[in-house]
């Protein structure tokens, strides 16, 4: 009977030192998956960052480079500023920092961003800057007449363009059968006609 208590006794002991060192273990690993993850979030905390920007417009060609206010949420950019407005999730998919700071973001209209952390928040940006040239690249691109997308060298879209050409000089009437060159519709060449036959 003493046998059996003293065996009892032992696996006791013995499953009681199994349970703490399994217990150590996955605490140990816990431990340096947490530090990992703090270490991790540490390099760019929830804030609003100081970057260096590359912007490119494959439309245009247009590029430049600008130094901007980002901000950041779990290791993400979120949101580009502007001085009074800014680009975010209704725009592009946020996207992850590297370990330097750097991260490519690609606009849904194909626009891209190439943003570079620098440090902590700009105290001065170039965000009137983006602003005034975001807005030329879109004149230049855009009909004054409809609104419609045109070619950059253009003065008008391929449509307004059109009724310019095939619109009378003298009674302002769009005839589709005028040719190019042509300034009178076929309405006043008529009367001119008539004009001459009498």
């Amino acid at each position: 009977m003493r046998i059996i208590r003293l065996i009892l006794l032992i696996l006791l002991v013995v499953s009681i030192q199994s349970c703490k060192k399994k217990t150590s273990r996955s605490n140990n690993y816990s431990n340096d998956s947490e530090r990992y993850y703090n270490e991790y979030e540490e390099a760019y905390p929830d804030d609003t960052y100081c970057a260096d920007v590359d912007y490119y417009n494959p439309d245009t060609g247009f590029s430049n480079n600008y130094t901007l206010n980002v901000d950041v949420e779990y290791n993400e950019v979120i949101r580009i500023s502007f001085s009074s407005g800014w680009l975010d999730s209704s725009e592009f998919s946020s996207e992850e920092l590297d370990e330097d700071g750097y991260c490519s973001i690609t606009l849904y209209d194909g626009r891209e961003f190439e943003i570079q952390i620098t440090g902590s928040e700009c105290s001065f940006d170039d965000g009137y800057q983006i602003e005034n040239d975001i807005q030329d690249e879109i004149a230049a691109v855009t009909c004054p007449r409809c609104g419609f997308s045109k070619y950059e060298y253009d003065d008008y879209c391929d449509d307004c363009q059109d009724r310019i050409d095939k619109t009378c000089s003298r009674c302002g009437q769009y005839d589709a059968f005028m040719f190019a060159g042509d300034e009178l519709c076929s309405d006043c060449e008529e009367e001119d006609q008539e004009d001459d036959d009498w």
